[in-house]
């Protein structure tokens, strides 16, 4: 390098340092507070809201930023947006033109308000914006988005329903959209979210990770620490630990609020565990698809009762309310985790199969049983009997005297049934549940056929060793009444030898007396005697002809 070229060199040098000093103290000097007024009026007329810069604002110089505290974003005078600070990076060259592109927008501690009126139109918009955000929109791109320890309320006036996310934070990278901002997003990203609350639920620790190409979402991983959910009159919880979602290529067709009916996605669901008093439920897995308003879980499984549960759940919201097809089957169930789920005391053990498919349909201010259609059936061979030996109080003279014949029907209505139908019935004080040993059941079945939440009884019943019981009836779980239930002992033609009805209220039943005999209380030739005379003439009226047999005598 000869003299000329050094010096030129020097000089480019020199003069490029001089340039970047002055920059240096033009911005160190520059009181960019002095500017605020159109600043705020530059950045109301871009978002058609009214911004307010609160706090102090000033200059970065690598990378060329702006900082701004306590910036309040209304409409009409009421706040959507309040912000701690806001930080926006900005490339100097566009700036140097009048320019302004940003590269980096990060968001600290913001507080959205989100409010839909009655009338379709969120608080951040007017009727003519809703109209002018129906055309195209224009192209954005942003390198980098960040929001920390946010707030969100949103409040449906029509509905009354309010959700809140607490401590959130999003990070967005390599955003692109054009006109629909929904329908053409593309970024990579991830939130989290400490806790969100609504009336009813309450979800903690939600996370995940989220990619969009051109309006086309994956979520992988969604996670949720625990969703507490607390329904009905008593206000009883349903807790889930451990949710772990797969969500991939969702896609939402229409934003006008037609909610599910607009999303379609394929995906996995797994849940650790789900309880709700003594009942659980552990390890549930599923894939999931949503398509055209229809949630599916399709190859379900779960485990419930002490053994596998398989089948599937479709979910429906058409304009009434929602509607759910449940279809299950438990093979090799414990009798007495089936007990225990329910809050029912051990009466029965041994293994059986569980099979249910029913329809729900949950209207608004409607109870859930209401609209219950539907098959429950519930099977097991060689059972065990805890608190008796059937066979010895049936025959027994000195155990008839505390028998009650009503109280076996509380075997058939045992487990999801029991819930309700025996709040005012003491399931398992049969014989005192003191008396007497342990006793067979060789074949039981209790099979219900569901309509409009009435169960009506189409195979209920089980055989001992020497004895035969069976129940029929209905149980309006509607109105919460025993309809015409009637437990029989039969004979071998499945007549009833005695039989004894229980009606009225769930809460407090009416038990009427022993047919054939006064009470099985009596002397046991008494018993016999009046038996003998109700059979009287070899023919008799069939009570039960299903599928559990006569044992021997």
């Amino acid at each position: 390098m000869n003299a000329t070229e050094k010096k030129v060199l020097v000089i480019l040098a020199g003069g490029g340092a001089a340039l970047v000093l002055a920059a240096v103290v033009f911005i160190l000097s520059f009181d960019i507070n002095s500017y605020r007024p159109r600043i705020e009026a530059a950045a109301s007329g871009a978002i058609d809201l009214e911004v307010r810069i609160k706090g102090k604002m000033g200059l970065s110089i690598f990378p060329f930023g702006i900082l701004a505290k306590d910036i309040r974003v209304t409409n009409k005078g009421v706040e959507v947006l309040s912000l701690e600070s806001l930080n926006l990076d900005a490339e100097l060259g566009p700036l140097l033109k009048k320019q302004l592109k940003i590269t980096r927008c990060e968001l600290v501690k913001p507080s959205f308000s989100i409010v839909k009126e009655v009338n379709g139109i969120y608080n951040y918009e007017s009727l003519e914006q809703k109209k002018a955000a129906e055309g195209p929109g224009a192209a954005f791109r942003l390198s980098d988005l960040r929001l920390s320890r946010g707030v969100l309320v949103y409040l449906d006036r029509k509905t009354g329903e309010k959700t809140e996310l607490r401590d959130l934070n999003l990070t967005v990278r390599d955003f692109s959209a054009f006109g629909d901002i929904v329908k053409s997003a593309s970024f990579t990203g991830s939130f989290d979210c400490r806790e969100v609350l609504q009336k009813d639920s309450r979800i903690e620790k939600l996370r995940a990770t989220v990619k969009a190409v051109r309006g086309i979402y994956s979520f992988e991983p969604l996670t949720i620490g625990s969703l507490v959910y607390s329904g009905g009159k008593t206000g009883e919880k349903t807790g889930l630990k451990d949710i772990d979602l797969a969500i991939r290529d969702l896609a939402v067709r229409d934003i006008s609020g037609k909610g599910a009916k607009s999303l379609s996605f394929t995906g996995t669901l797994g849940c650790r565990e789900i309880r709700k008093g003594a009942f659980g439920i552990d390890n549930v897995r599923s894939p999931i698809k949503a398509e055209k308003g229809v949630i599916s879980l399709t190859t379900l499984t779960m485990d419930i009762f002490g053994a596998k549960a398989e089948g599937d759940i479709t979910m429906e919201k058409p304009e009434t309310g929602v509607e759910y097809k449940i279809n299950m089957k438990v093979l090799g169930l414990d009798f007495a985790k089936l007990q225990e789920s329910f809050g029912t005391k051990k009466v029965i053990g041994g293994k059986g199969d569980l099979y249910t498919s029913l329809l729900i349909r949950e209207k608004r201010d409607h109870k859930v049983i209401n609209g219950m259609d539907g098959i429950f059936s519930l099977r097991g061979d060689n059972l065990v009997m805890h608190t008796m030996d059937l066979d010895k109080v049936l025959s027994s003279f000195e155990s008839s005297q505390k028998f009650t014949l009503v109280d076996l029907g509380a075997f058939f209505i045992a487990g999801p049934l029991s819930t309700v139908a025996l709040k005012g019935y003491r399931y398992g004080d049969v014989y005192n549940q003191t008396r007497g040993g342990l006793g067979a059941i060789t074949q039981f079945i209790s099979q219900w056929k569901i309509k409009g939440g009435v169960a009506e009884a189409v195979d209920c019943a089980l055989a001992t060793k020497h004895n035969r019981i069976a129940l029929k009836g209905s149980l309006d779980f509607v109105g919460e009444r025993y309809d015409n239930v009637i437990v029989a002992l039969l004979d071998a033609k499945g007549c009833a030898k005695f039989k004894q009805k229980i009606s009225g209220p769930f809460g407090s039943p009416e038990i009427g007396a022993v047919s054939a005999v006064e009470s099985l209380a009596g002397p046991i030739s008494d018993l016999f005697r009046k038996a003998k005379r109700f059979l009287r003439g070899g023919s008799c009226e069939v009570f039960y002809n299903g599928a559990v047999q006569q044992p021997p005598r």
